[in-house]
């Protein structure tokens, strides 16, 4: 349905659209007009804009410089028809009507256009404020109706002050009123007022001199009548029916339905929710509308009244913050707040002041709900802040005393990657784009929008930080600490900046040491020791309260007092407290005279307002593109991998794994290095990851990030990362060492050192996870490396550590990487199966020839089958060798002669013969004894040599020979998987702090 819009021009070439309703739209400088404009030639109440039944019509009111519709002036009080493409002059301002509603943006409500820097003085009293902008050279201000300025209050006089302009500023003069005009605690009888000075008069009414931006909007949306309707939908999108055109708003947030006379609401799976009476619906679960039903959706509050009409009201820019005998004490009983009572308007500036421990961070934090107190009442527009924290979530900014970026992205990069954490998913590039460049704007970094924040000074890093929360346009502000060391020229900046937002329209709540211009704020809280409320008022009153000339010594003067629980009964006796606190709560709806406790509160985490794989997916972006900005750290991390790996070309000779060149206890530290080094190259490079940005990610928590996807956009780089370093590190193997490996044991050497990597990394990330500060992060990840080392069975044997260093080792990333890279480098494989190997040594001895012929590592088969490293330097070649043979024997003796006639010379030859055959055979087997001695101890001894090498490794390190790859792979995954447990268990309980 068309909805006819009037779009206004200025001279600038700024520009904004107004929904036209049912209801006159009066066109002026009066406060009360629906369009504000500011300029030269223009009546307080200079022209209205009528709807008929037939369209609308313009009329002008009689205004000094005219109406001009299409380039003729309109005759005063008499309404002329609108038609398509009208164009209305008035002043330096056109105006054109569109009754078909083509614009792009439908922005509905009050729109405030003038030059920038239009001087505008602001009148607030506790009850109401007012803006009227200063045109005139000279303006009359008091409570006669016909003034310039009229404010209806007792405190001012009939003609109470007037302002001349004096070049480009106003200078405030009185007019001998009986409350007179006072400036920083002193009266004063004229004044030429800066942007930003505040003028008290009486004790409740304050002047605030401010130069208004070049357009402002306040949105009023108008009723919107149910009946005849069937369906209403409510959203950001120009094409409903109700549109709230607000970034946490979502595109299409809810639906309203009649059914069988029922009106129904349901959620459509919004951002950021629909509370019904402040209880957040369930998304696609309708829910009975019933008549005084209040929706909440963003900052839009609409009543559903008896007859069918929804009355919706932007809440932006208007919340009023109420504390009601606020009290805190620690979990032993010590109070950090005692019995505070507070009152802030919207649109006030609040500086909180005190000395070290008297518990302003404490007080902020219950009063933006974040740390409750144990005992009172937070209202925000009457409605408990702790209870219906949901409801207000969105409309709460806040900036800790750290950054809250990442000093390695652009201003624009972190201000985005920022928007899409917080704004609704179903923002477009484009829209999203135009809410970055209006913070940019707004805290005028536009010009440094692609400098790297860590280049920008103090204060331009603050506003960043601010910059951030800006995104969502919280109406609530809580800074804690903004000017904490930033020199003096760049805090005022900063306050005078704070000033402006509050300006806006956000209530501002700001912690700080720096008094020097605390006079830009409208009230300030002096905090004594122990939580004790000293002051709360204006800063120009605080003065002459304590009784001091600086502020400074308000500080002196408080920590002097010996019982600081008589501040707080002093305060409570005089008439600021009767003035800004009892008066300003006399209206509220609640016993402000009693004290309740406070019930266990929400949970310390906001509900997503994106998905979760799409928060995991944006935060790894936002991780890969600080890695790639941060050169010198990519650099590193990239170049560590190569260079240790290098190492191998120094540390190990070629043929370390070769039989006969090799050396086993190198081959074995090998193995260990190769591991123990992939583990610390991983912790090493995600140690810092976490604890680095700890109130970057408390922040974010608080604002909807999910655990999961915090942690696990972590793991996401980690493992781009360990791929790299590992086919680094298994590249420099092969290049530096002789290997001969089949396919697999190739791929179960990557994923091993995969493993080794990442989880490495994930105990770095653990290490991180439970250090306090980064500098802790070494030494704890020293104490993490050190059982990696001692319980890994490649230093002290897997026996001799005991059941303890058992169950350690059990836990241990190297046991099971270390055995898997001995198991698949194969350097153990031919003993590990090798049936002789199986027996126990007893058992070895008893084998037979035949069976030791079968084992390849055993006996003199380990010089020729086994492929263990260096056994073949034990090699003689007695083993192979034959046996020496054994002389042959004498004989037997020529037989005795049966008579002495026999016993001739014949025979004597014969015996001699055979004497020497035996002299012979006695020298042969002398030499023989020797040799087969020789034989036997040289062959014997390279055995054994060979079979002691492989037994020294195998009785300490045979587990290792041929692991279960797999199951350790497993057992790897589940440590790595603990790990990470435990990492968001750590991570979970920093919720709770």
């Amino acid at each position: 349905m068309a909805v006819p819009i009037l779009e206004l021009l200025a001279a600038d070439g700024s520009r904004q659209q107004i929904q036209l309703g049912r209801d006159r739209l009066l066109i002026g400088t009066d406060p009360q007009s629906q369009v504000i404009l500011v300029g030269e030639g223009i009546s307080r109440h200079h022209a209205l804009i009528i709807p008929t039944d037939r369209g609308y019509q313009v009329a002008d009111l009689g205004s000094a410089g005219g109406t001009f519709l299409n380039g003729r002036k309109l005759r005063p009080r008499t309404p002329v028809a609108l038609k398509a493409g009208d164009r209305l002059q008035i002043g330096d301002f056109q105006a054109i009507f569109d009754p078909e509603g083509r614009a792009t943006t439908e922005l509905p409500g009050t729109v405030v256009m003038g030059a920038a820097g239009t001087p505008i003085l602001q009148v607030a009293t506790p009850q109401w404020l007012q803006e009227f902008p200063l045109l005139k050279e000279e303006l009359v201000l008091g409570r006669d109706p016909q003034a310039d300025i009229t404010v209806d209050h007792p405190f001012v006089s009939f003609h109470h002050a007037k302002l001349v302009r004096v070049g480009d500023r106003y200078k405030i003069i009185d007019l001998g009123s009986k409350n007179g005009l006072h400036w920083r605690g002193t009266t004063i009888r004229e004044h030429t007022l800066a942007p930003g000075d505040v003028i008290h008069v009486g004790e409740s009414l304050r002047l605030t001199y401010l130069l208004m931006p070049a357009t402002q909007v306040v949105e009023q949306t108008r009723p919107l009548q149910l009946r005849d309707r069937r369906q209403i939908c409510i959203g950001r999108d120009p094409s409903n029916d109700l549109v709230l055109d607000h970034p946490v708003v979502s595109r299409f947030h809810a639906r309203l339905y009649l059914q069988e006379g029922q009106w129904y609401i349901v959620d459509l799976e919004s951002a950021n929710g629909t509370f019904i009476n402040n209880c957040r619906l369930e998304p696609r679960k309708p829910v009975p509308l019933a008549p005084g039903a209040l929706v909440r959706i963003g900052p839009y509050s609409s009543l559903f009244t008896p007859d069918e009409t929804i009355v919706p009201r932007n809440d932006s820019g208007n919340l009023r913050l109420d504390a009601i005998h606020l009290s805190k004490t620690t979990a032993k009983g010590a109070p950090l707040l005692q019995d505070i009572s507070l009152s802030i308007l919207p649109r006030e500036f609040v500086a909180i002041v005190g000395g070290s421990g008297a518990g302003k961070s404490t007080l902020l934090d219950a009063l933006n709900g974040f740390r409750p107190a144990t005992k009172g009442t937070v209202l925000v527009n009457g409605y408990d802040l702790y209870r219906y924290f949901a409801s207000y979530r969105t409309q709460i900014g806040y900036v800790p005393q750290d950054d809250i970026i990442h000093s390695e992205l652009t201003v624009a990069q972190a201000l985005d990657y920022a928007a899409r954490l917080r704004l609704p998913a179903d923002l477009s590039d484009r829209e999203r784009q135009e809410q970055v460049n209006r913070v940019l704007a707004e805290l005028e970094l536009t010009e440094r929008r692609h400098v790297l924040v860590k280049h920008l000074s103090g204060g331009q890093r603050k506003r960043v930080s601010i910059g951030v929360e800006l995104l969502t346009r919280p109406s609530l502000f809580f800074l804690d600490e903004a000017t904490s060391g930033l020199d003096p020229g760049t805090e005022t900046q900063m306050m005078r900046l704070l000033r402006q937002l509050a300006d806006q329209g956000r209530t501002i709540l700001l912690i700080t040491h720096a008094t020097k211009n605390v006079m830009l704020c409208d009230l300030v809280v002096f905090l004594a020791r122990g939580g004790h409320l000293a002051y709360f008022g204006p800063p120009d009153q605080a003065l002459s309260y304590f009784d001091v000339q600086d502020f400074d010594e308000i500080y002196l003067k408080i920590e002097s007092e010996p019982n600081p629980a008589l501040w707080q009964q002093r305060y409570r006796q005089s008439h600021l407290y009767q003035t800004y606190v009892v008066e300003r709560q006399r209206p509220l709806n609640v016993d402000t005279a009693a004290t309740r406790q406070v019930q266990p509160q929400r949970p310390s985490t906001a509900i997503p307002q994106v998905a979760p794989w799409r928060q995991w997916w944006i935060l790894t972006q936002r991780n890969l593109a600080i890695l790639r900005q941060d050169r010198t750290a990519l650099l590193l991390m990239l170049s560590l991998a190569p260079i240790l790996g290098a190492l191998d070309f120094v540390l190990w000779k070629p043929t370390i794994l070769d039989a006969a060149q090799g050396d086993a206890g190198q081959a074995f530290t090998m193995a260990f290095v190769t591991v123990l080094i992939a583990v610390m190259v991983g912790s090493l490079a995600m140690m810092r990851e976490i604890v680095k940005e700890g109130e970057i990610y408390r922040r974010e928590r608080m604002v909807g990030l999910g655990l999961w996807p915090y942690i696990f956009s972590k793991l996401g780089a980690a493992v781009v990362l360990a791929l790299y370093q590992a086919g680094i590190f298994l590249g420099m193997k092969f290049l530096a060492i002789e290997l001969s490996l089949g396919m697999g044991a190739i791929a179960g050497l990557f994923l091993t050192l995969f493993l080794m990597t990442f989880g490495g990394m994930g105990m770095g990330l653990l290490v991180s996870a439970l250090s306090p500060t980064q500098t802790v992060a070494p030494l704890l990840t020293i104490l993490f490396l050190v059982p990696q080392i001692t319980f890994a069975g490649a230093i002290i044997p897997l026996q001799d550590l005991g059941r303890v260093g058992n169950f350690l080792s059990d836990l241990t990333l190297t046991r099971w990487g270390y055995a898997n890279v001995v198991s698949l480098l194969g350097f153990g494989q031919d003993v590990a199966r090798d049936a002789c190997w199986q027996q126990s040594q007893s058992a070895r001895a008893k084998l037979s020839r035949e069976a030791l012929a079968r084992c390849p590592c055993f006996d003199e088969n380990l010089f020729h089958r086994c492929r263990f490293p260096g056994v073949r330097k034990e090699y003689h070649p007695a083993v192979d060798e034959l046996e020496p043979p054994r002389p042959p024997e004498p004989g037997e003796p020529p037989p005795l002669p049966k008579s002495v006639l026999e016993f001739d010379q014949a025979y004597r030859d014969r015996l001699e013969a055979y004497n020497r055959r035996v002299k012979a055979y006695q020298a042969a087997m002398a030499r023989w004894q020797e040799r087969f001695a020789q034989w036997k101890e040289q062959r014997g001894r390279a055995i054994a040599s060979g079979e002691a090498l492989i037994d020294r490794f195998w009785s300490l390190q045979g587990h290792t020979f041929n692991a279960n790859v797999t199951a350790n792979n497993l057992r790897l995954g589940g440590i790595i998987a603990l790990m990470i447990g435990l990492v968001g268990v750590l991570q979970k309980r920093k919720d709770v702090l």
